[in-house]
């Protein structure tokens, strides 16, 4: 089956497709069950930086590729080749291409220049703090405070569910600093050494190498310059930065399940059965075909999203249909490789089952199912809202 390869504007993405699937092939798929133990060496992220896949949002005066070979569709290349060879790797594209791409809207040098080059280079984590104990999904009902008090603001309140909560090194953090809903949040650039930050990181099941959990700010004192934007101005920010991360969850997960469905392919073509390869099968062929064609809708939709956001334009239906096809097609397709390859699917020795619970995970991260089907219908009937 011929790889679809979604065309843009630079001619160098079928180099940049390639470069990044052997990179997944030879350099994470070996040691993808091995951060369910240990923590991922930042030595890793500074590989990743080298591959340039970590400035694509930002622009070149930064250290990014913005406009000279970067995107969001690039992301999105790098996110679903990355995720063949190690799903939780695109957890690091995710956070670092939002927080450049927060950092950069800032006006002060402190911002742009210490932070965003050093997340390009892969030598800092960012992370990105709305959620809150009891606030998911209604993002603008947040409580976090921000007061400001002289030449700072006083940030207070604890972060919940936060990837990297852990081991990142800056955040973005999301505050309330004037009156309730949505035009009352600011976006503040907090480095996670200051005083009155803690943290904690908690035990999950999947993704271990996200450090995913709280970050508490008790009276937290960040100089004024490091208000990101407009004050009161920061949730269409938050809204923006869902709605493109959505298509990269989406090809992520489209990734994992492809690398899936090719491994699986290569089994039931070899495996004998009653003197027959299982792929003559029409019970084993028709299940790989319907997920094939599954995963390749969920691509498709995912880069149309992309080449939307690339565009300018408003993709805020797209990102949510990416977001609920995406991880539900995987999901499938990934059982349904496990059940073929038998009692070895569950096993530690093949990687699906780790990439079934894996994908899993992001049918809820970045928003559930029903949140993403509210979304579309608001958009189609005007009638439904969450935000």
């Amino acid at each position: 089956m011929a790889t679809w390869e979604p065309v843009g504007p630079d001619p160098d993405f079928d180099e940049f497709r390639a470069t990044l699937r052997r990179f997944g092939r030879d350099r994470l798929a070996a040691d993808y069950p091995r951060w369910q133990r240990e923590p991922f060496p930042r030595e890793r992220l500074l590989e990743l930086g080298e591959l340039g896949v970590f400035g694509l949002l930002s622009p070149p005066d930064l250290g990014g590729t913005k406009g000279a070979g970067g995107g969001y569709v690039p992301l999105g290349i790098a996110a679903e080749e990355l995720s063949r060879g190690d799903f939780n790797v695109s957890y690091f594209l995710q956070l670092q291409a939002i927080g450049t791409q927060l950092f950069t809207q800032s006006d002060a040098d402190e911002v742009r220049q210490r932070w965003v080059p050093a997340i390009i280079r892969g030598e800092a984590l960012a992370s990105f703090a709305l959620t809150e104990p009891g606030v998911g999904s209604d993002a603008a009902a947040i409580s976090t405070r921000a007061v400001q008090d002289g030449s700072d603001w006083v940030i207070s309140g604890e972060k919940a569910s936060i990837t990297f909560a852990g081991n990142s090194d800056v955040c973005a953090v999301f505050a309330r600093s004037g009156g309730p809903g949505a035009g009352g949040i600011s976006l503040f650039c907090v480095p996670l050494d200051l005083p009155g930050v803690s943290r904690r990181a908690v035990p999950s099941s999947t993704a271990h190498l996200t450090q995913r959990g709280s970050i508490f700010f008790d009276d937290v004192r960040v100089p004024a310059s490091h208000l990101v934007g407009v004050e009161g101005g920061a949730f269409k920010s938050a809204m923006s930065a869902f709605d493109f991360n959505r298509a990269i969850i989406g090809l992520a997960c489209v990734g994992a399940a492809q690398q899936s469905l090719d491994e699986t392919i290569e089994h039931v073509k070899a495996r004998q059965t009653f003197g027959q390869p299982l792929a003559t099968r029409e019970g084993v062929s028709f299940q790989l075909a319907e997920h094939l064609a599954h995963i390749h809708a969920a691509r498709l939709l995912a880069f149309e999203t992309l080449r939307l956001a690339d565009r300018g334009q408003r993709h805020v239906t797209e990102a949510a249909m990416t977001k609920w096809l995406g991880p539900k097609c995987s999901v499938e397709a990934i059982h349904a490789c496990i059940v073929l390859h038998g009692w070895t699917g569950f096993g530690e020795d093949l990687p699906l089952a780790q990439r079934l619970n894996d994908v899993m995970g992001l049918e809820v991260g970045d928003g559930t199912p029903e949140i993403m089907k509210s979304i579309i219908a608001r958009e189609a009937l005007g009638v439904v809202s969450h935000r």
